[in-house]
């Protein structure tokens, strides 16, 4: 037997064993991209490097040996630089987006793929809920945003880009015209509360993400009615203030209170609020910088200062956002930091470290060419752009509505949950651009298969597909082609993937560690953390 130290526990086992496999005796996880149990190990990635302390070697864990008396180290910072090396180095060549480029140009970060696809499938109130996971007001939204979203619309390299904005706008009406509009749930009162000034699209979406972590809120605004500038600022012939008034109730029956006619620094003084309320938002719009309430307030020339990821003031407790810190802010916008605001605010209520809201780490495509907007194509209708019949004022009929779904690219990764190239990128902080050189390879997406999809570019060479089509038996199966960094997986003979892929297209799916072998109807949905 073998006797040897892992993370300095002790540890005996059988000759042969190797370091991955000691480490899970001991519950350690190792990362790995290329291994799986029951196959050879292949030593491609070599993201499972581990220490000898002895030698001072990176071992790969899993094909490298015990040997009696060794000293192992499974993370420390000279195995954590060695990871990130690598998926710094994996990431250079990636040709995929983790998330569409049309969900990362919309400010409140909305899955609009996943919007696109339930409309799609004609199923409008998933859709609807979707939008309401990141937009508390849509359907005004859907009439006064301009659609930052549909510039990074990959479409447009192709012809014109998918009008989100009509889509969501269609998902929002067909709900607030039903007789049961979509309310979220919110959970049990917390007990804590918090005050809001300002009842414009910040505040409103801070009350409306709060109030489902189950805090009570209570807006402060000195208007009459609320809304803000899209009640008072915006004409009627663009926003028919009856949507508005119509997507406000709603929020009103999340049990939100508001005290309207009620000025801060006049009514009611910021000291007081801070002094009965858990946590204070500010939202009420552009600051008078001279304002004795934000004497304590740190400001600068666009507003007040707050952390940037977090919108936490120089006050404990204090937030602010919209444009109480710069002036200028889009509908969208302001309604997205309501959303962040409300998921740091619930952090400090639930006593958990104030961070903000989160995000994944991104692979970026970038600028299609033509012909790769061709490529994406594949997967979806090729008809032009569908115009409301009646009017861009009046918005799509279902029909029309599935008619644009149906444009869409599918941009977005069908793995990005799943993906653990993109899990460890999170983990090591890796980046893509660190090792980028010169232009990038041209995408291409393998279109061959009656279930499976098969993207090159974001293949990185672990070689479980190779062998578990040979382990299979399959009749032509997949192999590696070419040599050096030239070396690619396809089917041999230049066959196409169906026939590659007749018995055991599902298992090499679920094993591959990206999404370069993906079933073409799956994606995995991202789990909202805001609501």
């Amino acid at each position: 037997m073998i006797n040897l130290k892992i993370n300095n526990m002790q540890l005996t086992v059988a000759p042969g064993t190797t370091l991955l496999q000691a480490a899970q005796q001991l519950n350690i996880e190792i990362p790995t991209l290329c291994y799986m149990a029951d196959y050879e190990p292949y030593t491609s990635c070599m993201l499972c490097v581990v220490q000898d302390i002895k030698s001072d070697q990176l071992l790969p864990a899993c094909s490298a040996r015990v040997v009696n008396g060794m000293v192992i180290e499974t993370e420390n910072e000279k195995v954590r630089q060695a990871r990130k090396d690598t998926l710094d180095l994996l990431l250079s060549e990636h040709l995929g987006n983790c998330e569409a480029p049309c969900m990362r140009a919309c400010p409140a970060y909305m899955d609009i793929p996943l919007m696109i696809r339930y409309i799609k499938e004609r199923k409008f109130n998933e859709a609807l809920i979707t939008v309401k996971k990141s937009i508390a007001l849509p359907a005004v939204l859907g009439r006064i945003c301009p659609a930052p979203c549909e510039r990074g619309c990959n479409r447009k390299y192709l012809d014109h880009t998918l009008n989100i904005c009509l889509l969501k706008r269609f998902v929002a009406d067909v709900d607030l015209y039903s007789d049961k509009p979509y309310l979220p749930v919110c959970k049990k009162d917390s007990g804590k509360k918090v005050a809001i000034v300002g009842a414009g699209p910040t505040g409103l979406a801070a009350a409306y993400f709060l109030r489902q972590k189950g805090h009570s809120c209570y807006i402060y605004d000195s208007n009459r009615e609320p809304g803000g500038l899209m009640r008072y600022a915006i004409p009627d012939e663009k926003l028919d203030k009856n949507v508005l008034d119509t997507e406000i109730q709603l929020i009103r029956k999340l049990s939100v209170k508001f005290h309207m006619n009620m000025t801060l620094g006049k009514d009611i003084s910021l000291a007081e609020l801070r002094q009965n309320y858990n946590a204070v938002i500010l939202a009420m719009g552009t600051i008078n910088r001279d304002s004795d309430f934000v004497k304590d307030i740190k400001v600068f020339s666009r507003g007040i200062l707050v952390n940037s990821r977090t919108f936490e003031t120089n006050l404990p407790g204090v937030f602010a956002g919209g444009n109480a810190i710069a002036e200028g802010r889009m509908a969208i916008r302001s309604l997205a930091h309501g959303r962040f605001i409300a998921h740091s605010v619930d952090q400090l209520l639930t006593n958990l470290p104030i961070t903000g809201f989160p995000r994944r780490f991104n692979s970026v495509l970038g600028r299609l060419t033509v012909d790769e907007g061709e490529e994406y194509a594949k997967q979806a209708d090729k008809s032009a752009t569908i115009s409301p019949q009646k009017g861009i004022m009046q918005g799509y009929l279902a029909s029309e509505a599935v008619e644009e779904s149906k444009r869409c690219f599918r941009c977005d990764c069908r793995k990005q949950v799943s993906c653990k190239l993109r899990e460890y990128a999170d983990r090591y902080h890796a980046s893509q651009l660190r090792f980028k050189t010169g232009e990038r390879k041209k995408f291409s997406l393998v279109v061959q298969h009656e279930s499976v999809l098969y993207e090159p570019g974001k293949c990185i060479k672990c070689g479980l597909c190779v062998q578990i089509t040979e382990k299979a038996g399959e009749k032509f199966g997949l192999t590696f082609i070419d040599r050096g960094f030239d070396i690619r997986v396809a089917v041999p003979l230049n066959e196409n993937l169906q026939k590659g892929l007749e018995k055991v297209a599902r298992q090499c799916v679920e094993a591959c560690p990206t999404a370069a072998l993906a079933l073409n109807n799956h994606f995995e949905v991202l789990e909202d953390v805001a609501t």
